[in-house]
């Protein structure tokens, strides 16, 4: 349940909901584009060229239009407001961002009104009113979601400090309900006096009962190295005794068996012993 219910996945939809809202304006705008470059484009690139330049260029220009004036306007708002906190400030710089918004609006608006002109031009009023109806809503609700976001993007450090102390808290609770059953009586009434060093008594001994059921395997584990390397060496030292007895051209010794040999020779036990 954690998966989907937490601030990550929130503010994810918002952002997907924003996208999806401006898109819907955006495809109208691709409807109103191709009619004007129609018009203004055919006699350069003719009809069909023309109004394909005119819808695409106008349904990206209001899609980013819209993504900048709503959901990355507060930033620029910000912005705006700092430079009108300076000498050079002098008001109409804040008016013409909150203006910037309201033409964006309008220019979403003039396309979703061309939408609602071609469905009301075939007859169909309800759909018109549907239509119209519903994109008036999502402007609004894409409006609102913009200040959502901003405000969960740009949450104050205060709120991360409380989930940290509420993370902490339930993480204690959660080693108490774990080794609370594992306590000596003594430890639980420490516990329950708020000494919660008992948890961290408890949890060292399960960690060290651990290591100790693992030092045996530890020490098994090295007992076959050390067989593994004596069984090698043993055989080692039959081949080169088996070649000699046969007669046989003596390889070069390895530097396994060279060492091996340094080991079993009486000088090197003696130049030990010097030593």
């Amino acid at each position: 349940m954690k998966f989907f219910h937490n601030d990550k996945v929130s503010l994810g939809w918002a952002i997907f909901v924003e996208l999806v809202a401006h898109g819907f304006f955006a495809f109208q705008a691709f409807l109103l584009g191709g009619f004007l470059g129609e018009i203004a484009l055919e006699s350069i690139f003719g009809a069909r060229v023309g109004q394909l330049i005119g819808a695409w260029a106008l349904a990206i220009f209001i899609f980013g239009a819209a993504f900048q004036a709503f959901v990355l306007g507060e930033y620029m708002r910000e912005h705006v407001e700092s430079f009108e906190n300076t000498e050079k400030g002098n008001g109409s710089y804040i008016r013409s961002w909150k203006q910037i918004r309201w033409l964006v609006a309008a220019l979403e608006i003039s396309s979703l009104a061309f939408r609602v002109i071609v469905v009301t031009q075939a007859g169909d009023y309800r759909q018109a009113a549907i239509v119209a109806a519903f994109g008036a809503i999502l402007l609004f609700y894409a409006f609102a979601q913009a200040k959502v976001i901003h405000a969960s993007v740009n949450r104050p450090v205060e709120y991360e400090v409380m989930r940290a102390r509420d993370y902490a808290g339930r993480s204690l609770v959660g080693d108490s309900m774990k080794y609370v059953p594992k306590m000596s009586n003594s430890q639980k009434t420490r516990f329950l006096h708020g000494d919660t060093s008992a948890i961290d008594e408890v949890e060292q001994s399960e960690t060290d009962k651990h290591n100790e059921k693992l030092q045996p395997k530890v020490e098994r584990n090295n007992k076959e190295k050390q067989r593994q390397e004596h069984i090698k060496r043993e055989h080692s030292i039959a081949e080169r005794f088996k070649r000699k007895m046969l007669g046989g051209d003596e390889q070069p010794a390895s530097e396994y068996e060279r060492f091996t040999d340094a080991l079993s020779s009486p000088g090197h036990h003696q130049s030990n012993g010097s030593h």
